[in-house]
């Protein structure tokens, strides 16, 4: 008896330690985590909207994570973009889709911080191949599948409509905004 006991001491205070270090390893981290979360928000952003040299967060319509307008280095407008989140076939799929001024895609940043699609299958939405398809082109879009321009990935139809349609709802509230077109 006595035994068992001095085993599970041993057990919870291991356990108690390892605790210990793991909550003090998230505190250290935390910050510098979300700065880098917030360093790659920023390049997606530019890299969705390559005309723009600055941009300014507004208030996001239903549907987006965040909305920002992006203005070139005269200070005109250059377009909007928006984050919003798919649920593909391995969970949560972060979207950022850059407009111009007539709502035409800029560009497309897929991925995020949860991103667990299928490796070599569903993950290759975030192939340049792919996300280059929706460059330059106006809503609504479609997969090839369902009579439309975007090629789907084989193997990965789940992910490939997860994309195309939030980039449609992305557009789309992205719309909705109303801007200055100065900044």
């Amino acid at each position: 008896m006595r035994r068992i006991l001095i085993l599970g001491l041993k057990l919870f205070l291991l356990a108690a330690v390892a605790g210990f270090a793991l909550g003090l390893t998230n505190m250290v981290t935390s910050e510098a985590i979300e700065q880098q979360q917030l360093i790659a928000a920023e390049a997606a952003r530019k890299t969705v909207l390559p005309a723009a040299s600055a941009f300014t967060e507004v208030a996001a319509p239903e549907g987006l994570q965040d909305a920002f307008v992006g203005y070139d280095a005269a200070g005109a407008l250059a377009g909007k973009t928006g984050t919003i989140i798919a649920k593909g076939y391995g969970g949560e799929i972060e979207i950022t889709v850059g407009v111009d001024q007539n709502n035409v895609v800029t560009g497309v940043s897929v991925g995020g911080a949860s991103f667990a699609e299928t490796a070599g299958l569903g993950a290759r939405v975030k192939e340049a191949w792919f996300k280059e398809q929706f460059t330059g082109k106006a809503t609504p879009l479609a997969l090839t599948n369902d009579g439309g321009e975007i090629d789907t990935i084989t193997s990965a139809t789940i992910s490939s409509r997860a994309v195309t349609e939030a980039v449609n709802d992305a557009v789309l509230a992205l719309g909705s905004l109303m801007l200055p077109t100065e900044g």
